[in-house]
């Protein structure tokens, strides 16, 4: 798909209800949505509200995702919780850096509650711990360093870490798996790393997941464009020394119209008897200000 030129991608989030099949987006229920500017003159629109992460904490749903303003912009990481899917906090920045942050990947090991967004322009993989409800994370360590690695995920079995990461080089994405027996411990490269290769494959599009006995790795498509959509993979072995996958489903587009044009992202949590996604999808923006700084950065060279 080409797009016109005068317009500029943006990113969405939309928080469902399941359906009985938790990949079948379609039949799910939309409860909350977060839409990025859509104003033409707006100096500097919100243009992407992206990777929202689920996380439950006691009677709590947090939501984080990723924020940017304007297309030259640094992402930073907010947090918006409800006890009822109904009413929603107020958004809050939780966590900013000098370099761009997205993908706010929070999960709980061993009653530890962890951050780990992407920090690619740092290159480098960090884990955060917060404050006590959340609203402040703070660097705890560094995992892997100097190159640049994004979309992280960490998996917990057999007694080992594994952790999944997208080296990112030339445009090109290679998924490495690492392993290490703490999670702030030292990572070991897998011995089948590269365990996947390619813009089609080789980027996680959240964390890998367990459910109903298997393992799941989302799976970002970006073959022709960033963000083109999203399909399911299921891991059949994950062992220190041995690991496969196949592919079950595409789930990004769909008939939806939210989800038409694309999208890379999906999480769920189980909260109040119910399954929760949450996602992202593609739209289109024209914007006079980014259209400029479009073509300002096309005459300085800078595209």
């Amino acid at each position: 798909m080409k797009f016109n030129k005068l317009f500029h991608t943006q990113f969405n989030s939309r928080v469902n209800i399941a359906s009985q099949d938790i990949f079948n987006l379609e039949k799910s229920k939309s409860i909350f949505e977060l839409s990025s500017s859509n104003l033409i003159f707006k100096y500097k629109p919100v243009v992407t509200i992206a990777d929202p992460f689920l996380f439950v904490d006691d009677d709590r749903l947090y939501l984080f995702y990723e924020e940017q303003v304007s297309l030259g912009g640094k992402g930073v990481i907010k947090m918006r919780w409800t006890t009822d899917l109904v009413n929603w906090s107020f958004p809050i920045t939780v966590l900013k850096e000098s370099f761009h942050l997205s993908y706010p990947n929070v999960f709980k090991f061993n009653d530890c509650v962890y951050m780990m967004p992407e920090t690619g322009s740092d290159k480098s993989v960090r884990l955060y711990k917060p404050n006590n409800d959340f609203t402040q994370w703070t660097l705890y360590k560094t995992i892997l360093s100097n190159k640049k690695y994004v979309d992280s995920s960490i998996i917990f079995k057999d007694n080992i870490y594994f952790l999944f990461t997208t080296l990112c080089e030339d445009n090109k994405y290679k998924l490495m798996l690492f392993c290490s027996e703490k999670i702030d411990g030292k990572y070991e490269l897998h011995p089948k790393s590269p365990i996947a290769i390619g813009n089609n494959n080789g980027r996680c599009g959240g964390s890998v997941f367990e459910y109903e006995g298997k393992l799941y790795r989302p799976t970002q498509i970006c073959e022709n464009y960033y963000a083109e959509g999203l399909k399911i993979n299921e891991i059949l072995f994950l062992t220190k020394n041995n690991y496969s996958e196949k592919y079950l489903k595409t789930i990004i587009p769909n008939n939806d119209e939210f989800y038409s044009l694309g999208g890379h992202h999906f999480s769920f949590v189980f909260f109040k008897e119910e399954i929760i996604i949450a996602t992202d999808g593609l739209s289109l923006s024209l914007n006079f200000w980014e259209v400029g700084r479009r073509v300002h950065r096309k005459l300085k060279g800078l595209v």
